[in-house]
């Protein structure tokens, strides 16, 4: 007489048991959806700062083109390692004692107060020119950059 049950071994499909996602898988899965999200906001954040602009002599304008800004907001240029510059808001040269220049980062900026001479910025859409050139050469070999942005 054979035995025709079958080995306990073997099991039809419906009585395999189903795989479950292990807690570990769960939390790999998690972080890599962190991480890709991270990765685009920096990549959009980059590109919306401006990052290596005019061939990576401007790491940054201070606001982005077409931003919307305070009346307070502080505005300027984050230049490459090697240079300086001036700004001018408008057409007008703002007063190189206003203007704050951070030679460690290369950054030139202007903040509007009441000893200034804008204590704030108007409304409206203003555009900002930065003057720039190697530090070594001086303002001879310069470049300018102009940008707009909106005070609300």
């Amino acid at each position: 007489m054979a035995d025709t049950t079958r080995p306990s071994s073997a099991s039809t499909p419906s009585e395999r048991p189903r795989r479950r996602l292990q807690p570990r898988h769960a939390v790999y899965a998690v972080l890599l959806v962190v991480v890709v999200a991270c990765v685009a906001v920096l990549a959009q954040r980059s590109a919306s700062t401006g990052v290596n602009l005019d061939g990576g002599t401007i790491e940054r304008l201070i606001p982005t083109p077409d931003a919307k800004v305070l009346q307070q907001e502080t505005i300027g240029i984050d230049l490459a390692p090697g240079y300086t510059g001036v700004l001018a808001l408008d057409g007008t040269p703002i007063p190189e004692d206003q203007l704050v220049e951070v030679p460690a980062i290369n950054q030139i900026t202007f903040t509007p107060g009441p000893t200034q001479d804008y204590e704030q910025l108007p409304a409206g859409q203003h555009c900002l020119t930065a003057t720039y050139w190697p530090s070594s050469t001086g303002p001879s070999d310069s470049t300018t950059r102009s940008w707009c942005f909106t005070v609300v």
